[in-house]
């Protein structure tokens, strides 16, 4: 499970889904929710969870394409075991690890250190808030 610490910095209710526009570093991500969760509020910093297999990657991306999310990264590890592939690409983003199938990592010719755009759809991504160890001592008081 690929997990990014990011802050909330918009979200548009459109009545049939949601969107949430987090930033993490310099990337802004938009997520695509049927509902808002009830905590959550711009400023809010949260977790973004999403899984390997809903990494997809693209060589050579003109960017037009029906996903959310185009974010470039560099390959920096390739781990395969027949049928599938992990990758691990470095990005503004931080760490973020692929499964593709053998099959596609060679279609894409791919190698290490590669530029590569990794595509993600914004219903694929999950948040969770980001709680801050509190001081008991001071809320007992």
């Amino acid at each position: 499970m690929n997990q990014i610490k990011a802050t909330v910095k918009e979200i548009k209710d459109l009545g049939v889904v949601s969107y949430i526009y987090v930033q993490c570093e310099n990337t802004t991500i938009k997520l695509i929710k049927q509902k808002v969760p009830q905590w959550l509020e711009v400023g809010d910093n949260i977790h973004c969870k999403f899984q390997e297999a809903s990494v997809c990657v693209a060589k050579d991306c003109a960017k037009k394409v029906s996903v959310e999310n185009c974010i470039p990264a560099t390959l920096i590890n390739v781990r395969k075991n027949e049928p599938l592939c992990e990758l691990t690409f470095d990005s503004d983003i931080g760490k973020v690890v692929s499964l593709i199938t053998i099959d596609a990592y060679e279609a894409l010719e791919l190698e290490s250190d590669n530029s590569v755009t990794m595509l993600m759809r914004g219903i694929d991504i999950n948040i969770d808030p980001i709680l801050q160890n509190l001081d008991l001592k001071t809320y007992s008081e």
